[in-house]
C-alpha cells in the first residue's frame, strides 16, 4: 500500500506541476501541494489510511487546479482576441470607415460590443468567435473602403481648372482620397483659410491653389492630388 500512495503522489506532483503557471493566486494549487505535504508526512509516520485520505484530497484539488488555468488560459486568449478587434476598428476608423462604409462600421462595432459582453460574461468561447468575425469582416480594409482603388489618403489638394465641374470645398471635401464625405468640407476651409484670396470667403478658391487636408481622426496622409 506504501509503494501505491507513493506513485498516487508521485503522479499527482506531475499534474500539479504541468499547471503551475500563474499560480500565484490559485488556491486550489497550493491545497493540492499542502494535502501533498500532509500525505507524505502521513506515509513517513506509517498512517496509510491518513495518508491515502490526503493524497485522494491533493488529487482533487490537482484536478481543480487545472480546470481554473485552462480557464485562465481561455479568458487570456479571448481578452487577446478581444483587444485584436478594437485594434482592428481604431485602424478602421483612422481610414475613415464611419463615412465611407456606414453599414460595415455598424456591423462591426455592434458585433465587437457583443464579444465584450460575452467576454464580461466569462462566455469566453463565444466571445473570441464574435472578435474573430469583427476581424474577418475588416480583413480587407483597403479594399473595402476603396482606398486601394483611389490611392492613399492624400495630404494636399491641387485646386483644378475645369469648367464642367468647378472644384469647391464641397465637391473636394467628398473626394475618396480626402473625407469621403463633403459635409466636411470646413475642415478644409479651416486649415487653408488664411491661403485664400479672401479669408471670410470659403467659395473663393482658385487653379492652382494648394489646399492642405488635415487628418481628422490620426488616419496617415501622404502625397499630393
Amino acid at each position: 500500500m506504501k509503494k501505491l500512495i507513493l506513485v498516487f503522489l508521485l503522479a499527482i506532483l506531475c499534474a500539479a506541476g504541468s499547471f503551475a503557471q500563474s499560480l500565484q493566486d490559485n488556491e486550489y494549487y497550493k491545497k493540492s501541494m499542502e494535502f501533498t505535504r500532509l500525505s507524505e508526512k502521513a506515509l513517513s509516520d506509517g498512517d496509510y489510511d491518513a495518508a491515502r485520505d490526503y493524497a485522494i484530497k491533493a488529487q482533487e484539488n490537482a484536478a481543480l487546479s487545472k480546470q481554473y488555468i485552462e480557464a485562465m488560459l481561455l479568458a487570456y486568449r479571448a481578452r487577446s482576441s478581444l483587444n485584436a478587434a478594437r485594434a482592428r476598428i481604431n485602424q478602421a476608423e483612422r481610414q475613415n470607415i464611419r463615412t465611407r462604409n456606414r453599414e460595415l462600421y455598424n456591423s462591426a462595432t455592434a458585433l465587437y460590443k457583443q464579444a465584450s459582453s460575452k467576454f464580461d460574461a466569462k462566455n469566453y468561447e463565444a466571445s473570441m468567435e464574435d472578435s474573430r468575425a469583427v476581424l474577418a469582416m475588416l480583413e480587407n480594409l483597403e479594399e473595402l473602403l476603396g482606398i486601394g482603388a483611389q490611392g492613399p489618403l492624400a495630404a494636399e489638394y491641387e485646386v483644378k481648372l475645369s469648367l464642367k465641374h468647378r472644384d469647391c470645398l464641397w465637391r473636394i471635401a467628398g473626394f475618396d482620397f480626402v473625407y469621403g464625405d463633403p459635409k466636411k468640407w470646413r475642415s478644409l476651409y479651416e486649415a487653408n483659410k488664411s491661403k485664400f484670396v479672401n479669408p471670410e470667403d470659403p467659395d473663393l478658391i482658385v487653379p492652382g491653389q494648394i489646399l492642405t487636408i488635415p487628418s481628422l481622426q490620426g488616419e496617415t496622409r501622404s502625397g499630393r492630388r
